[in-house]
């Protein structure tokens, strides 16, 4: 082969790849995502997308990344759905914990018509952060450069997003997430504010379980336990707490998460780090206790999730206004007891799928603590991941209950006329909202249904415990012709179109259905075409009409 020759070999295997590549995308889900795994290290993988030509067969599969020591167990290729139409796809695989590419791949009979991939996709261990500012880091330290540590791990993923201050409950709209690797001034949505111990955790936890690992953090900085339990009773409510709190806040945020990342994402457990405003108020051990349980119990009911599981640390040391010297506050520290269990289960605050997390107040020194001996510094941080790190153990691991995450709204798509589609999901929700934006923040309708003639659209919806799922992007082209199956909706001639689903005559790249009990006539001297036809009912033709595909 002579070089003009190779060079001409070489470019059209380019462009070959490039028009394969072009034919399919993966919409969902998307880079860094990490979805919860059972207790048998495996979750539900759920794959969707779009293809641009007809298709008959639908494969994924994920190949592990390669890391050291070796992780995740790669997949051969799994049919994730037969005959797609519409040009959208949608399936699953079940995937063990791991940190994966993620390959599609669609064919008409035998002939490979588009490719697709995604890199890093987890399926590892999530958790929500709950607290004060021990839990979210703190805006005013940040800015003297006290953030904590990143992740060195690439399997640490948060979303760098912070909702706007104040907003009510009622108000909080979070973007779809859009996952990064956790960095040390990233916030962590939807309030934390920096990396704090959270990067050291993450760290720590990758290298112990060899998964990946999520943050979510709902924690609001200088927030006490009357606040939190005010909130969670009443979404309208404004606690007062230093300051008037939003409506709703701060429990706000953690039943907002609940409803949006558990949802979608599922979660291990919440990572509960608050005591220190209670130990300025002088609570009681009876008062802190049913505070924290009335809690917990809220974020159960509000989610759905009756088990889900929750880590409380032990945390209540504090200086400032009235306190003179740094101390802690014992009645806190041993409601915070009972609720765990540490000190029976016949306890009133007792409360089940409750894990004991670290004790925190006797970590003091000058490069441990912040001069008020309040705030984590410096090798604090990893100090503190340490301790958090030793209490999510084998113990814990075996005996929480996870929550998994909840499959995506599947969209259908029918006919609506001969150049539009109506775009409707495959199980109603109490609410819905059409979009078409990156962020799934602008608003076309809240009807059940859209109709549209080309353009890309996202479906968000809410069940009757308000928890939001967000569905893949589906995709319209400005020609969908072949795309979309053809059926007969009453008897009459091939070349009517009135005979036809979206009124448009059959040709050669289309999917065509006679049903039952019509009859359709091919006229004399006409040809019909099709490119795959199925005869439920009856086809009549001229001895001059001819048939072909």
């Amino acid at each position: 082969m002579n070089k003009l020759h190779k060079l001409f070999y070489v470019i059209s295997l380019c462009f070959l790849s490039s028009i394969i590549s072009a034919q399919v995308t993966i919409t969902f889900p998307t880079s860094r995502s990490v979805f919860q795994r059972d207790n048998n290290n495996h979750s539900t993988l759920y794959i969707a997308g779009n293809y641009t030509t007809f298709v008959n067969k639908v494969e994924a599969r994920v190949v592990a990344r390669t890391m050291s020591p070796s992780q995740g167990t790669s997949t051969n290729w799994v049919i994730i759905q037969s005959n797609p139409s519409n040009g959208f796809y949608y399936g699953s695989l079940v995937v063990s914990g791991g940190w994966y590419d993620l390959e599609v791949r669609c064919w008409n009979e035998t002939t490979l018509v588009g490719t697709s991939s995604i890199q890093r996709i987890g399926i590892g261990e999530v958790f929500l952060i709950a607290g004060q500012s021990n839990a979210t880091g703190d805006s005013e330290l940040k800015n003297e450069g006290n953030y904590g540590p990143m992740a060195n791990d690439d399997r640490v993923s948060v979303v760098n997003h912070t909702l706007t201050f104040p907003i009510n409950f009622g108000a909080i709209s979070l973007p779809r997430a859009d996952f990064s690797r956790l960095d040390s001034t990233y916030n962590i949505s939807p309030f934390g504010v920096s990396a704090w111990c959270w990067g050291a955790l993450g760290d720590s936890l990758t290298k112990k379980l060899n998964v990946p690992v999520a943050f979510f953090n709902a924690g609001w900085s200088g927030t006490g336990a009357a606040a939190w339990n005010e909130s969670a009773n009443d979404s309208t409510a404004t606690p007062t707490n230093f300051i008037i709190m939003p409506r709703g806040m701060p429990y706000g945020n953690l039943r907002a998460s609940l409803h949006f990342y558990l949802a979608q994402f599922g979660a291990r457990a919440v990572l509960w780090h608050q005591g220190e405003t209670d130990n300025l108020q002088e609570t009681s051990r009876n008062t802190y206790g049913a505070y924290l349980k009335n809690i917990i119990t809220k974020s159960r009911q509000h989610s759905g999730k009756s088990n889900l599981s929750w880590v409380v640390s032990r945390a209540t040391r504090y200086k400032g206004f009235q306190i003179v010297n740094s101390r802690t506050w014992q009645p806190v520290i041993d409601a915070q007891n009972d609720v765990i269990g540490l000190n029976g289960t016949g306890q009133a605050n007792y409360t089940t799928q409750v894990f004991e997390g670290p004790k925190t107040d006797s970590l003091v020194g000058p490069n441990i603590r912040t001069p008020d001996s309040i705030h984590f510094v410096g090798s604090g941080h990893r100090i503190l991941a340490s301790v958090w790190s030793q209490k999510l153990n084998t113990n814990f691991f075996n005996n929480s209950i996870p929550c998994l995450p909840t499959p995506p709204p599947q969209l259908n798509t029918t006919c609506d006329g001969i150049s539009s589609l109506l775009i409707q999901s495959n199980i109603p929700y109490n609410n819905y909202l059409w979009t078409n934006n990156t962020e799934v923040s602008n608003n076309l309708s809240t009807s059940a249904s859209y109709s549209s003639s080309s353009g890309s659209y996202r479906l968000k919806v809410k069940d009757n415990l308000g928890n939001i799922l967000i569905s893949p992007q589906i995709s319209i082209p400005n020609n969908f012709a072949g795309l979309i199956p053809i059926s007969s909706v009453s008897s009459g001639t091939w070349h009517d179109s009135s005979t036809w689903e979206c009124n448009r005559i059959p040709s050669s790249i289309d999917m065509v259905t006679i049903k039952a009990t019509h009859e359709v006539i091919i006229g004399g001297g006409l040809t019909a075409r099709y490119k795959k036809l199925e005869l439920k009912g009856s086809l009549r033709f001229f001895s001059t009409s001819k048939l072909t595909n």
